[in-house]
């Protein structure tokens, strides 16, 4: 599911920014109580905001864990950062204000996660669920999809699936915008739970044929086992993909030329070292591929919905739909 976006920059937009997570939440079943919460975290991301940043922007998606929905909500800025240890605790402020805004969000939040750099800015993400005490695992995998400005879906998709073996995931890149592309890149996504544990090589050429009646798409693959620590990778298209491990030099995964779909001269596999600790990221040509982990001390270390807002805020184009994967 797409994420919206919400600039913030007035305090007018809290009120709208409250009434579009609210109805977010409804829409995904939760109750008034469960649906308040929600509306209550998201007010006060946005008002936080404006006090500490002057302007931001706000992301509200929806997530499926186990068969419940989660909303997620991330709160990106580039104002003078914070001390997020500090500011979690009631009573600290650094505007004369009460000061309980990110605690009562830390208590009404399944999932929190702060970073923040002195005069870089600040990512915020909040997972709410359905019950209280609110109840849910910290995610793995993690991704963030927004529609080009003024499209109505996403032309891009991600999906991923557990299994025996580890974790498969893939990113897809209709070719344009709009509901066409969408469709390419669910065909890519559907044809990923539809079939048993292939191979990221098999996968992308079983996708090419079954997308022949779509007008194809960039997709990129990587499966990472468990056992052996090995990020198998297939990829057509400009899909990016990073391991990083630690302060090595990240390893950038090949992806050959083609489109899904409509030509695959070559298919090829390569595989990567995936040791414990690592971390991938994929992503499509929406967010530009000239961005360095180096520049964020600490990043690594954060929750995977905290790497991909991080990344959007300040590498995603808004010219293009933009996905953005991290697996840690």
């Amino acid at each position: 599911m797409s994420f919206l976006r919400l600039n913030i920059d007035h305090s007018s937009q809290t009120a709208e920014a409250r009434r579009q997570a609210r109805g977010l939440a409804v829409q995904h079943g939760f109750d008034e109580a469960a649906a308040e919460r929600v509306a209550i975290v998201t007010t006060e991301a946005a008002t936080n905001l404006l006090k500490h940043a002057g302007s931001g922007e706000l992301l509200l998606g929806a997530s499926c864990v186990a068969d419940a929905w989660l909303i997620d909500i991330l709160a990106l800025d580039r104002g003078p950062g914070m001390r997020t240890g500090a500011c979690s605790v009631d009573g600290y402020s650094t505007s004369g204000t009460p000061g309980t805004g990110l605690g009562a969000m830390l208590r009404m939040s399944a999932h929190f996660d702060v970073y923040s750099q002195p005069g870089a800015g600040t990512a915020l993400f909040a997972r709410v669920s359905r019950t209280s005490p609110p109840s849910a695992s910290d995610p793995f995998v993690y991704g963030v999809q927004i529609a080009k400005p003024g499209e109505d879906v996403c032309g891009d998709q991600w999906d991923f699936r557990e299994h025996r073996g580890g974790v498969t995931i893939v990113v897809a890149d209709g070719l344009g915008h709009g509901p066409d592309a969408c469709a390419a890149a669910r065909a890519a996504t559907a044809a990923l739970r539809r079939t048993d544990d292939l191979s990221p090589k098999d996968l992308v050429t079983r996708m090419h044929e079954s997308m022949r009646h779509t007008r194809g798409a960039a997709i990129g693959i990587v499966e990472l086992g468990k056992e052996r620590r090995l990020a198998h990778f297939c990829g057509l298209g400009n899909i990016t993909g990073r391991i990083f491990e630690g302060g090595a030099p990240p390893r950038s995964m090949v992806s050959t030329n083609g489109t899904a779909g409509v030509e695959a001269r070559v298919i090829r596999e390569f595989s990567y070292p995936w040791p414990p600790g690592a971390a991938v990221i994929l992503h499509s040509d929406g967010l530009s591929a000239r961005w360095d982990l180096a520049d964020y001390p600490g990043l690594l270390a954060h929750d995977p919905g905290v790497i991909a807002g991080v990344l959007i805020r300040d590498h995603c184009r808004y010219t293009d739909d933009v996905t953005v994967v991290v697996v840690k």
